[in-house]
C-alpha cells in the first residue's frame, strides 16, 4: 500500500470517527450549537453573507422588507450549519429510524409517472439537508439511483458516498454518468438529478427566468427527457419540525415540438419554475450561499 493510500485511509477513519462523535450530541443541543455556529459564520464570512443577501433580494424584493431578508439569510446559515450534526447522527440509523423520521408526500405523483414504464427522472435541489435525498427516495420503495459530483478530497468523498449508498441508492459520478442513467431508466428505475445551481459552461446551460431574473441553468435533464421520454417529477426534502419531509410534485409535462433548441429552453424553464415553487415552501432552507445568478448572458456583459 502506497504512503498516499495509507494517509487517505487514516484520514477517512478520522473523519468518520469525528462524524460519529458529532452524531452523539443530543438533538436539542446540536440545534443550539448549529445556531451558534451559523451566527458566527454569518458575521465573519462576508463573501457568502453577501451572496445570500444578493440572491434573496433578487428572489423576494417587493415581497419582503430588507429586515425580513436579513433575518431569512441568518436562518439559512443556521440550517446549513445543522447539516454535519444530522449527517453524523444518520451514520447510526437503521431502516426503522428512517421510517420514524421521514414523511413522504405526493408519492402518488411518482407512482403515476413510474407506471409509464420509462423510468423517472427526479428533479431535485439543495433544500434542507440535501444529503438525505438518497435515503428519502429509497424510502419510497422504488429502485433509485442518483448523479453526484465527486469531491476532490478523496477521504471525505468516500465517506459521503457511503452515506448516500447506505440505504440502496446507486450513485454515478457526473463524468460518464450518461450510460448509467440510460441503464437505470431502461430498467424502469428512478434517477435523482440535482440541477438548481449556476451552469458556468455555456454549452451545458441555457438562460431561463428564475425569480424574474435570467439565470444560467443546466440543460442536461431536458436533453435526457427529450431523448428517453422519461417523465420528470420534482422532489425536495426539508426539515419539518422534528421530522424530515420529502415531497414529490406533479409530473412536469414534456414539451416536444421537434425544435430541439426551443424544446430544451422551454422544458428547462419549466424546471426552473418548479424550483421556485420548492424554494417558496421552505425559503430559509435553500442553499442561498451559492451565487445562483453568477453567469450572465453575453449581451449583459457587452453592455
Amino acid at each position: 500500500m502506497s504512503l498516499k493510500r495509507i494517509i487517505d485511509v487514516l484520514a477517512y477513519k478520522l473523519i468518520r470517527g469525528l462524524f460519529l462523535i458529532v452524531g452523539l450530541i443530543p438533538e436539542k443541543l446540536a440545534e443550539y450549537m448549529a445556531n451558534g455556529i451559523g451566527g458566527i459564520w454569518y458575521r465573519v464570512d462576508r463573501r457568502h453573507r453577501d451572496a445570500a443577501l444578493e440572491n434573496m433580494t433578487i428572489a423576494f424584493e417587493g415581497r419582503m422588507s430588507p429586515e425580513e431578508i436579513r433575518e431569512l439569510s441568518r436562518k439559512a446559515f443556521n440550517h446549513i450549519a445543522l447539516v454535519p450534526f444530522e449527517m453524523g447522527r444518520s451514520l447510526r440509523w437503521s431502516w426503522q429510524d428512517v421510517w420514524d423520521r421521514f414523511r413522504l408526500y405526493g408519492v402518488h405523483h411518482l407512482d403515476a409517472a413510474h407506471k409509464k414504464g420509462k423510468g423517472v427522472l427526479v428533479l431535485t435541489c439543495h433544500m434542507g439537508n440535501w444529503e438525505f435525498l438518497p435515503t428519502s427516495m429509497a424510502a419510497s420503495g422504488y429502485q433509485i439511483a442518483a448523479v453526484y459530483r465527486p469531491l476532490d478530497f478523496k477521504p471525505m468523498d468516500r465517506l459521503i458516498l457511503e452515506m448516500r449508498e447506505r440505504f440502496g441508492c446507486r450513485m454515478y459520478p457526473t463524468k460518464n454518468a450518461v450510460k448509467g442513467i440510460f441503464e437505470e431508466l431502461g430498467k424502469g428505475n428512478c434517477v435523482g438529478l440535482l440541477s438548481d445551481q449556476n451552469a458556468p459552461k455555456r454549452h451545458q446551460g441555457v438562460f431561463v427566468e428564475m425569480f424574474g431574473k435570467k439565470a444560467s441553468a443546466h440543460n442536461g435533464i431536458a436533453q435526457l427527457a427529450l431523448m428517453t421520454g422519461a417523465p420528470v417529477v420534482p422532489y425536495f426534502v426539508a426539515r419539518d419540525g422534528k421530522l424530515v419531509r420529502g415531497e414529490f410534485g406533479p409530473e412536469i409535462p414534456l414539451v416536444n415540438t421537434g425544435d430541439l433548441e426551443a424544446d430544451i429552453f422551454t422544458n428547462t424553464q419549466n424546471y426552473s419554475y418548479a424550483f421556485e415553487k420548492m424554494i417558496q415552501k421552505f425559503p430559509e432552507q435553500w442553499f442561498w450561499v451559492h451565487r445562483r445568478w453568477k453567469t450572465r448572458p453575453l449581451d449583459e456583459q457587452e453592455g
